[in-house]
């Protein structure tokens, strides 16, 4: 999982850093520019509102697509109810009050990541926030087209995907049927065989958990 740190006091930024580092893939930035101008999505974003070059909230009210599909804890000594309520408003998932223990933003991350994980049988889960298969607790990478195709699935649940759609969705281009035959392969290799069903004419889905 990739975490962004996007905060101006050395202090902070240096011990979040390394804290998180134990644990996740993790870049830190000392301000908005630093932040804009890197092109790495990020599946959590830890962001103080203050910074040097601009007020972050207003940022991502500006913009929107900064926090697309990522999870945003704002971390601010401005714990003013008017910061709370914009925090929550844009999408952020937390608000901690500076100063906080360091160990409880681990806590709310782990909190937050794992809640969003998606089931699909007793022993496998899917994460969203990572792209990848938690499989007896063990992490297995997908690729970007093995996630996308297990999301549709998982979008469809009980229902067939037809050979078009996953065409359309996945690639969004034409391919040829054993390009499908050839990820779908791949995908059972890593989530059992069992779970992804296919028919005839009627194409792919997951089987019940």
């Amino acid at each position: 999982m990739k975490i962004a740190i996007i905060e101006d006091e050395n202090l902070i930024r240096d011990t979040l850093t390394e804290l998180l580092s134990t644990e996740y893939e993790v870049k830190s930035f000392k301000s908005i520019k630093e932040f804009l101008t890197n092109d790495t999505h990020f599946d959590v974003i830890i962001g103080d509102i203050n910074l040097p070059d601009g007020n972050l909230l207003n940022e991502i009210s500006k913009r929107p697509k900064l926090i697309e599909n990522s999870l945003l804890i704002v971390i601010s000594g401005m714990g003013h109810i008017e910061n709370i309520k914009k925090s929550f408003e844009l999408g952020a998932v937390d608000f901690l009050k500076k100063p906080f223990e360091f160990e409880e933003l681990l806590i709310r991350i782990n909190r937050f990541t794992k809640k969003r994980n998606i089931k699909l049988s007793d022993n496998i889960y899917y994460s969203p926030a990572q792209k990848s298969l938690i499989v007896d607790g063990k992490t297995i990478e997908l690729s970007a087209k093995e996630a996308k195709f297990l999301e549709l699935l998982i979008e469809k649940k009980d229902s067939y995907v037809s050979f078009k759609e996953i065409e359309n969705k996945v690639w969004n281009e034409p391919i040829l049927p054993n390009t499908l035959a050839a990820l779908v392969k791949r995908l059972r290799k890593k989530i059992g065989k069992d779970l992804i069903e296919s028919k005839r004419y009627l194409g792919y889905k997951l089987t019940s958990s």
